[in-house]
C-alpha cells in the first residue's frame, strides 16, 4: 500500500481553521492554481489569477470597511452632548471595537485593523475620562461580560486604578486565553506589568523598614 500524499502547505492552512471567507477563498484558489500549474493548464491559470485579483480587492475593501465602522461608532459617541447618553454610547463603542479588532486578528491575522481597534479603545477611554464626572471607571461593567475578549480588555484598561481587583481577573482569563490570541497577549503583558509593580512596591517597603534600623 502506497504512502499517503503529504498535504500541501495551503491545505494545512485551510485545515488550521481560518474563518475569514475571503482568506478561505484565496487559499482554495491558490490550491486550484497549483493543480492547474501541474497540468500546464494556462487558460485555467489565467482565470484563477483574475479571481484571485478580484478576491484580494474585496478582501482589502472588507478590512477598510471594518476600520471605518469602528471609527464611525467612536465619532458618533464623541459627538453626543448629554453626558449620560455620551457615556452610554462610548461604552457601547468600547465593546464594539474590542470585538471588531479581535475578530480581525482571529479571522485573518489582520494586525493593522487590530492595532487600529486598540487605538480606538484609547480614544474611547480618554473620552470617558473627559465626560463629567469622569466615566472611565464605568468600564468596570465589562468585568462581568460573557465575552472573554471584552472582559479581558476592560481589565487591561482598568489595571492601574484597581490593581488588587484586576490582577485575579487577568490571571483567570490567562488560564484559557493563550499568549498569541488577541486578548491573551494583552492580558499576559498586563499581568507581567502588575506583578513587576508589586515587586517594586514590596522592595521599596522593605528598604524603608531597614533605613530606621540602620540609623539607630
Amino acid at each position: 500500500m502506497s504512502e499517503p500524499k503529504p498535504k500541501s502547505m495551503i491545505r494545512l492552512l485551510l485545515e488550521s481553521g481560518p474563518t475569514d471567507p475571503f482568506l478561505i477563498t484565496k487559499l482554495n484558489l491558490l490550491e486550484e492554481l497549483q493543480a492547474a500549474h501541474a497540468r500546464n493548464d494556462h487558460k485555467t491559470m489565467l482565470e484563477i489569477g483574475q479571481k484571485l485579483a478580484a478576491n484580494d480587492k474585496a478582501f482589502g475593501q472588507a478590512r477598510e470597511n471594518r476600520r471605518a465602522m469602528m471609527k464611525k461608532t467612536v465619532v458618533q459617541a464623541k459627538a453626543t452632548a448629554d453626558p449620560d447618553e455620551r457615556a452610554k454610547k462610548l461604552l457601547a463603542a468600547f465593546e464594539f471595537c474590542v470585538k471588531a479588532a479581535c475578530e480581525a486578528k482571529e479571522e485573518s491575522q489582520d494586525i493593522a485593523t487590530f492595532n487600529f481597534g486598540v487605538k480606538q479603545l484609547g480614544v474611547i477611554s480618554d473620552e470617558l475620562s473627559a465626560t463629567p464626572p469622569d466615566r472611565f471607571i464605568e468600564l468596570a461593567q465589562f468585568l462581568d461580560s460573557p465575552d472573554i475578549r471584552v472582559r479581558a480588555f476592560a481589565a487591561v484598561w482598568l489595571r492601574h486604578i484597581m490593581p488588587e481587583r484586576i490582577l485575579p481577573i487577568l490571571k483567570e482569563i490567562d488560564k484559557t486565553e493563550g499568549f498569541g490570541t488577541p486578548a491573551g497577549t494583552q492580558v499576559h503583558f498586563a499581568i507581567s506589568e502588575l506583578e513587576l509593580e508589586e515587586r517594586k512596591k514590596q522592595n521599596n517597603t522593605a528598604r524603608n523598614q531597614k533605613e530606621p534600623d540602620a540609623k539607630s
